[in-house]
């Protein structure tokens, strides 16, 4: 799996199939009745852009999803009948929103579709000629482009669209959500169940037990039929319980819990704004700007390697190495001494780790930066004034994020409220907060599977007036991917800041080396065969992922 822009992904000339909504379950859920719980908060927020948006007549495209590849032959009413056992499974993606009154403060009102009254059927879509001079590929962007703006929006149902682009012997899968649905963790969960789902069916209609009726197919212990295969869950961790006790946690958290004190001392501390990107990126206050997403790699194998073996050393995780190397780099581009930021946690607890919905968190990350600063054990630094080492912030970097993961506890809309009301935060700093987001990408439950392992995860390029970072780390690479404004000054902001960060972990590497240089020297040669140092493999944590999938390393 990697991040990236959909026009990136191209896959082979064929027919384009969408799976859609059989008219009888477009029926019931416009009947569906209404579920009394409230919308997760970070739903919540989305639900009002979008009604703000729909009144004034902007274009929507605040959705999000991947696209694969599988091989064998396709079967249109197998991946049919997977997307219907996927989504009665979760009763998240069985919902939609009644927002109009959200333009006036009210709250939105969800319907509930029945599980029983969904179901889909594949519909091919008719052969198009590409405009002359539009190659296949750039035809492909602009149907899913088309495709999803029509289908991802929040106040009718199906909000998510699935389709194929079908060859004979192998074929393109596509898939895109509207983000009040959806949080990032779920969209890289999302085609590999579906893919398990899909040769479930595969499995049983050769077996006779499929819905399309097959014959049994020989090849039993005794020659006779096979054994149909096991029927899958039909349920998930209800994102709708999720939302509930999200909100009950939030009314039942005291104004002076520490959560709250945690954010409410580092907005004071940085004059009572959020974190924004670290050079100016031209825009105007409340401007925003068409999106251009920007990757830049950061980490080869040989360097993932390298930095491991630095955090392990100074007792610290990967992760810490990750935020240590942003701040450092924004600490020589701002001259701050202290470094804060917003990043993603998930909050994805037991019966909810293949869960479809918004399971995550905001929280604050802040450390020193500076020589000139303290460091975690109160002491001055070593010099004066210069951003410090990477070793020398890795400590406090890593034990930031560990006390980030523990004010995400709270739901960070209930710190907001709390600093709104008592003039803590400028609201103007709320329209658009730079985030930072982890993932490492070994650690998602469909890794192994083709659905996966083929995958592009993408969003809808709308506008934007930051440059959030979301960083990545796969098997070969870490890499940053960023929304960006699509301006000259914008994009000349955002070359100088990937050249700097690019170069933190180019000089991190170098340090690293040359430390391991220094210790081997200081040991004999069987020493240094076995030095007991542990690998990131060792240093297991629970971080940010949202994916619910164990300790990861």
């Amino acid at each position: 799996m990697i991040l990236g822009a959909l026009g990136t992904w191209s896959p082979r000339t064929g027919q384009v199939v969408h799976v859609r909504p059989t008219a009888a379950a477009l029926a019931a859920a416009r009947q569906a009745p209404v579920d009394p719980g409230p919308p997760s908060f970070l739903q919540g927020d989305h639900l009002r852009a979008f009604a703000a948006r729909r009144a004034s007549g902007g274009r929507h495209r605040a959705w999000t999803g991947t696209a694969s590849r599988l091989d064998g032959p396709f079967d249109g009413a197998a991946l049919a009948r997977a997307l219907t056992r996927f989504v009665r499974r979760h009763e998240g993606l069985r919902t939609w929103f009644d927002v109009d009154a959200c333009a006036e403060g009210g709250p939105a009102v969800r319907h509930l579709v029945p599980a029983d009254a969904v179901d889909f059927a594949p519909v091919d879509v008719p052969a198009l000629s590409p405009v002359p001079g539009l190659g296949w590929d750039e035809w492909v962007t602009g149907h899913l482009n088309a495709t999803f703006d029509a289908a991802c929006r929040p106040d009718s149902w199906a909000p998510f669209a699935l389709g194929a682009v079908a060859t004979d012997d192998a074929f393109g899968l596509f898939w895109g959500c509207d983000h009040a649905f959806t949080d990032g963790g779920s969209q890289l969960m999302v085609l590999s169940e579906i893919e398990e789902l899909y040769g479930w069916e595969l499995a049983a209609a050769a077996d006779g037990g499929g819905a399309d009726g097959g014959g049994p197919a020989d090849g039993g212990p005794d020659g006779g039929p096979n054994p149909a295969p096991a029927e899958p869950p039909t349920t998930a961790g209800s994102f709708l319980d999720h939302a509930r006790a999200e909100h009950e946690l939030a009314a039942a958290t005291p104004a002076d819990a520490p959560q709250i004190r945690a954010w409410s001392d580092t907005v004071t501390a940085h004059g009572g704004r959020l974190p924004q990107f670290a050079l100016d990126l031209g825009l105007p206050p409340g401007e925003t700007a068409p999106v251009k997403i920007r990757s830049a790699t950061l980490l080869d194998a040989a360097g993932l390697a390298h930095i491991d073996a630095l955090a392990a050393a100074h007792g610290a995780r990967f992760t810490g190495a990750v935020f240590a190397g942003i701040a450092l780099t924004d600490a020589r581009l701002t001259g701050a001494a202290d470094w804060f930021g917003v990043t993603v946690v998930g909050t994805r607890g037991p019966g909810f780790e293949t869960t479809q919905g918004w399971l995550c968190n905001f929280a604050p990350v802040t450390f020193p930066v500076s020589d000139a600063a303290p460091v975690p054990d109160g002491a001055p630094g070593p010099d004066g004034g210069g951003p410090a080492s990477f070793a020398a912030v890795l400590p406090a970097a890593d034990a930031a994020f560990r006390q980030a993961r523990k004010v995400a506890e709270v739901p960070v809309h209930a710190a907001l409220g709390v600093m709104l009301a008592g003039g803590v935060l400028d609201p103007a700093s709320l329209g658009s907060p730079q985030l930072i987001s982890y993932l490492d990408l070994r650690r998602f439950p469909g890794v192994g599977r083709p659905a996966y392992d083929n995958g592009l995860h993408f969003t809808g390029e709308g506008r934007t007036a930051n440059a959030s970072l979301w960083v990545n780390r796969d098997h070969e690479r870490l890499y940053v991917v960023t929304q960006t404004p699509d301006t000259p000054a914008a994009q000349a902001a955002v070359d100088r800041y990937l050249a700097e960060l690019t170069a933190t972990f180019a000089a991190a590497v170098a340090e690293a080396a040359a430390g391991a240089v220094a210790e081997a020297a200081a040991t004999s040669a069987a020493e240094s065969a076995d030095t007991g140092v542990a690998t990131g493999a060792d240093v297991r944590d629970a971080r940010l992922e949202a994916t619910g999938a164990g300790s990861l390393g």
